[in-house]
């Protein structure tokens, strides 16, 4: 019985060490493959950029938080004396955002200014989920744990690389990089429109809202305290996946945010949200939108009367949400 226990115990070792090994050579995540210069798999974009920016802490000192959705706007465009990096990462969350600013500070990571954009989702998915999804765990303060997790994981096929895939910018603006897809919806935009209007809406259910106002409640209190200028906004959601929503629980959302922080709403029946030629598919607005957005929320007055990027405030958050009601009415 002795000897068998060790040979078992010698032959879990051995196909551990093959598990790692080929976890390893076959990384998409980031954590040991850190060549993002070609085109790849989507790799753990929450992981590798806040481990990138603690070794770079002086590089930058501007960021965009928020969705994958975000990842579309080029912040390498704003000409304003900051060094921008978008820290776009695949369901971002404030929970997480918070958490990684915090991390930022702790290591003094240089930070002046912050955009954080949020979605119709931000309150609806629980942040814990992400612990235990390859494509979204965290950085920690003690990444052991997360080292091993990703070596001794259960493998799997590695997806041949391809042209298709995006090149993640992570040394340089943060970007996931496609312009292939543009290209390629310009040469035939109504063919784009038939495949989008087949498309179903990108659809979330649940409710975290008093965690995740709580969450940008405390990050608007650290910006405060640190002298970061924060500057916050909803997304435009595309117009499928913002009728399927629960919209009175996304207005209850914009209510309490409202409480917290002035921002700015992209979102509601506009003509941008609802003109699929704005979109990629129901989730993600394209990059020409992204610097839609950039001009409206820092080359625009605040109070300009306009329904792409309304000013939201405390004051006037009542009659914004009846605006949106009245425009569902028509």
């Amino acid at each position: 019985m002795k000897n068998f226990a060790l040979k078992l115990l010698g032959l879990t070792g051995i196909c551990l060490c093959l598990v790692a090994g080929y976890n390893y050579w076959n990384d998409t995540s980031g954590l040991y493959n850190q060549d993002f210069s070609v085109p790849r798999q989507e790799p753990d974009q929450h992981f590798v950029k806040v481990r990138y920016l603690l070794e770079n802490p002086t590089k930058y000192d501007a960021y965009c938080f928020g969705s994958s959705r975000v990842g579309n706007i080029d912040l390498t465009k704003i000409e304003d004396g900051h060094r921008y990096y978008n820290m776009t990462y695949s369901e971002g969350l404030p929970e997480e955002w918070l958490a990684d600013v915090k991390i930022m500070l702790k290591h003094q990571v240089t930070i002046k200014r912050i955009l954080v954009g949020c979605d119709d989702f931000s309150f609806r998915v629980d942040p814990k989920m992400h612990e235990s999804q390859y494509l979204r765990v965290p950085y920690k303060e003690d990444n052991l744990k997360t080292y091993l997790s990703f070596l001794l994981k259960v493998p799997s096929m590695p997806v041949r690389s391809s042209d298709k895939n995006s090149i993640y910018d992570i040394y340089s603006s943060g970007r996931p990089l496609h312009d292939f897809v543009d290209v390629e919806i310009e040469k035939n935009p109504e063919k784009h429109l038939a495949e989008m209007a087949a498309k179903p809406p990108t659809h979330y259910a649940g409710n975290y809202m008093e965690q995740t106002l709580d969450a940008l409640r405390e990050l608007k209190q650290i910006c405060d305290a640190n002298g970061i200028e924060l500057i916050v906004f909803i997304n435009p959601i595309n117009h499928k996946t913002y009728m399927d929503t629960n919209k009175k629980e996304f207005n209850a959302f914009k209510a309490g945010l409202a409480d917290i922080t002035d921002y700015y709403d992209f979102s509601g029946l506009n003509d941008i949200t609802t003109n699929d030629y704005y979109y990629y598919e129901t989730s993600h607005y394209r990059p020409l939108v992204g610097d839609m957005m950039v001009h409206r929320l820092l080359d625009e007055p605040k109070e300009l009367n306009t329904d792409f990027g309304r000013y939201v405030t405390r004051e006037n958050v009542d009659t914004h949400i009846e605006f949106l009601q009245a425009q569902l009415a028509q």
